[in-house]
């Protein structure tokens, strides 16, 4: 006869709705610690009965099986619980971020068909459309179980989008059976155990969602923080001897500043992991030297999930390297026309692997540019070493064509962050009164240094391939992800743009 565990093992085999999974190891472990909260800890047994709760509510509600709910909430224990609730009922959420402007929210509602926004704030209703309010749920509160949802592989899960840094965000549709093999790809990378604790990234990203689903999964605790402040988040990581931490380069920055002397300040932390864009050297240094030895940086795309991943060793290494390609991926690297280039060249990146998604939701035209072939094109440009390192080069539409010669934005910004007094650095295209365009760059500075001085030594360092400006700003915009908004940086010095000659 099969023990528990065992019997418990061979009924996940059978499921697919991952709220279900979780609630049947909830089963063996109930008191388990599921998620750490500023006030105190929820079990996963309380995880699953505040999860039926919200489920029921949203039942009463009228929401149905395979309906989509636009989920308008922050990094909070109830945004969870929801995005699992829905899942648990066979409904389908898309991400409305509440920091957006309302505008954007509508437009996400309308583009992917929300029947209803979902929230605890009801200061996030939009005009027209039906609101869930979850601000006094009682989620202690005894309800009827949910019957079981029935869901199949194929059937619709939740509508991921993009970071949105090169326009309006992207819809991908994961479905139940696509969102199982995705978390499972993705915990495989971090070496999850029940007792580890994961402060994740925001969950209306996927990498911040994917990442939380995969440590319940696991048995892990989800870290929650009272307020999203740098302080925050640092002293929730060191209070609750976090263990697997994400977290992304410009919060990193912010975090450093804090951080007054070169001592490892999270001892407990064994799995440091950056995502979303690459860290500069000075900034991998301070990582090693102030936050852990144990720095991991993850390369992935929503269309995805992760498709590289740099160790510690690598990092040290091969500083300027995205890591690694996982086993699962295959990579090529080809040019205009779509050719293989040899190794060490640069070029577009192209990608597939078994399983993957093959389009974009309701957005047949993007589709079309960048599923090709069976391949996925993310649209940048990289280097693949002999030893197999892979090294982002930056987007194909970063690229400025300056008397005949093709500048990189990257190339620029990572020899202006060699400046001792230079924090950030972002190339752009600046568009002048007399015609054309030139290449400039703002700057965020660590250390006094002004333009002039500045632009003297980019010019040294770079040679022609200096940019024409420099534009000392007290910071770089970014979007909710923390990406760098590459086409708001003319907008941002606009007031102090030089006038072209008359």
């Amino acid at each position: 006869m099969k023990n528990t565990a065992a019997a418990q093992h061979d009924a996940a085999d059978t499921l697919w709705n991952i709220a279900e999974i979780i609630e049947l190891r909830a089963q063996h472990t109930p008191a388990a610690a599921a998620l750490i909260l500023p006030e105190g800890v929820a079990t996963y047994g309380e995880l699953v009965a505040a999860v039926h709760v919200i489920a029921r509510k949203l039942l009463d509600s009228g929401v149905r099986a395979g309906q989509t709910l636009g989920v308008s909430m922050m990094q909070t224990p109830l945004h969870l619980l929801t995005l699992l609730a829905i899942a648990r009922i066979g409904a389908v959420s898309v991400p409305v971020h509440g920091l957006l402007p309302e505008q954007r929210r509508r437009l996400i509602v309308q583009r992917f068909g929300a029947c209803a926004i979902v929230s605890g704030r009801p200061e996030l209703r939009l005009e027209g459309v039906p609101f869930i309010d979850l601000s006094n749920v009682n989620l202690a509160g005894p309800v009827p179980a949910v019957p079981a949802s029935g869901s199949v592989p194929e059937a619709p899960f939740r509508i991921v989008l993009s970071s949105g840094t090169t326009g309006e965000p992207k819809g991908v549709l994961y479905t139940h059976g696509y969102m199982l093999q995705r978390t499972r790809k993705t915990i495989a990378t971090c070496a999850l155990q029940p007792r580890s604790r994961l402060m994740p990234m925001d969950f209306n990203f996927s990498v911040g969602f994917v990442y939380a689903i995969g440590a319940l999964l696991e048995g892990c605790a989800v870290v929650f923080t009272r307020m999203d402040t740098p302080v925050e988040i640092a002293n929730a990581v060191r209070a609750q001897a976090v263990t697997h931490w994400l977290l992304s380069p410009s919060i990193a920055e912010e975090i450093a500043r804090l951080l007054n002397h070169e001592a490892a300040h999270f001892p407990a932390l064994t799995h440091l992991r950056l995502v979303g864009a690459t860290p500069g050297r000075r900034l991998l240094n301070t990582l090693f030297a102030r936050f852990s030895p144990n720095v991991f940086e993850h390369y992935g795309a929503t269309e995805m999930g992760p498709i590289a991943i740099a160790t510690p060793e690598i990092l040290r290494q091969a500083p300027t390297s995205a890591g690694r390609l996982l086993p699962s991926i295959t990579a090529e690297v080809v040019d205009d026309e779509h050719q293989v280039v040899p190794v060490g060249h640069s070029g577009r990146l192209r990608l597939k692997e078994p399983g993957m998604i093959d389009r974009y939701y309701r957005n047949p035209e993007l589709t079309a540019a960048r599923f090709r072939d069976g391949w996925y094109y993310p649209g940048d440009l990289v280097c693949i070493d002999a030893s197999g390192l892979l090294y982002i080069q930056g987007r194909q539409d970063d690229v400025i064509n300056v008397g005949g010669r093709k500048i990189a934005f990257r190339d620029v910004e990572d020899v202006l962050r060699t400046h001792p007094a230079v924090r950030e650095a972002a190339a752009f295209v600046l568009d002048e009164h007399a015609g054309g365009t030139m290449l400039a760059a703002a700057f965020v500075t660590s250390a006094p240094v002004s333009e002039a001085e500045l632009q003297t030594w980019a010019a040294s360092a770079l040679g022609p391939d200096c940019p024409e400006y420099l534009f000392q700003v007290g910071g770089l915009p970014r979007n909710l992800a923390g990406k760098l908004l590459r086409d708001q940086l003319a907008s941002l010095i606009a007031p102090t743009s030089p006038q072209a000659p008359g």
